[in-house]
């Protein structure tokens, strides 16, 4: 669901989500070209924020006419940045706004194959790009992402082929194995704790910030898997996979959600980005576990 008013994310919250974005290498290429658009506009971490948001919104809507709803969906952003913080903006620079938004949505489409041809979201990119086409900036937008992938190419090797509109797909070759002090100590109250942490850690490559664990921690309640007390859980989550969340940062977290999940707010963008990230998380459980959790 995309709200009708953009409120800017709080500094401190960007600085923290953009140190956890520089693992992902697309947005390491598109940085710089969004930065050089962003003077008195969104912030690269914004605009990747809100094409997630976007992304969301395309997922919902059926396959058959997702190239079409681009107007509907260009429509809702125009209107969702007529104004920053309550503050009214001019048209030109809402049209701006949705340009970085929609473009940097196209360009996490295009990363869904090697070949332009066979990419199943081709005539959505090219739907995206007929309508941006017309809006100021975006020539040079893709101008400098182009220059910016070849530098990364020749550097670190071609970008990682991800769909992100597709299901994500789980390498069983490719997860970790855990020991069985690690078990032990994680303490989970099932009788595949294996699977549970070999999902939480396919989910922590999902993630953007440490609030994100809220999302786990919810899931596992839910399910009965860990006692209801945030200190022990997040003791567990920086033990076994080596990390140090914060069990005030992420009390408050659900404080401000609410601890009963089914009255989240999608209007909010953490709260969506963490409904989203529960769902995939009992998803990846259940495909582990064979339903057995």
């Amino acid at each position: 669901m995309i709200d009708e008013h953009f409120n800017h994310m709080a500094r401190q919250m960007q600085e923290r989500r953009q140190q956890k974005l520089y693992g992902d290498p697309l947005f390491r290429v598109l940085y710089m070209p969004l930065w050089y658009q962003s003077k008195g506009d969104l912030s690269p971490v914004e605009a990747w924020q809100e094409a997630l948001m976007v992304i969301d919104e395309i997922k919902a809507t059926d396959i058959g006419i997702r190239h079409l709803e681009v107007a509907r969906i260009v429509d809702k952003l125009l209107l969702r940045y007529s104004t920053f913080d309550n503050r009214e903006r001019k048209d030109e620079l809402a049209a701006h706004s949705m340009m970085m938004v929609m473009a940097t949505v196209m360009f996490m489409l295009g990363e869904a194959s090697h070949s332009w041809k066979e990419n199943p979201h081709r005539r959505l990119c090219l739907n995206i790009s007929g309508v941006l086409s017309r809006i100021g900036g975006f020539k040079q937008l893709c101008n400098d992402v182009r220059e910016s992938e070849r530098r990364t190419v020749d550097d670190e090797g071609p970008l990682p082929v991800r769909d992100f509109i597709g299901d994500k797909s789980i390498d069983l070759g490719q997860l970790p194995t855990f020991t069985d002090d690690e078990i032990r100590r994680a303490g989970l109250n099932t009788s595949h704790p294996l699977a549970v942490l070999q999902a939480m850690h396919i989910m922590k490559t999902r993630m953007t910030a440490d609030n994100d664990w809220i999302a786990i921690y919810i899931v596992l309640i839910e399910r009965e898997i860990i006692a209801r007390t945030m200190t022990a859980f997040c003791a567990m989550v920086n033990d076994v996979f080596s990390l140090s969340i914060n069990s005030r940062y992420l009390s408050a977290t659900l404080r401000d959600h609410g601890e009963d999940f089914d009255k989240w707010n999608k209007a909010y963008d953490d709260q969506r980005r963490h409904i989203e990230l529960a769902r995939q998380f009992r998803s990846v459980l259940d495909k582990l576990a064979k339903g057995v959790l």
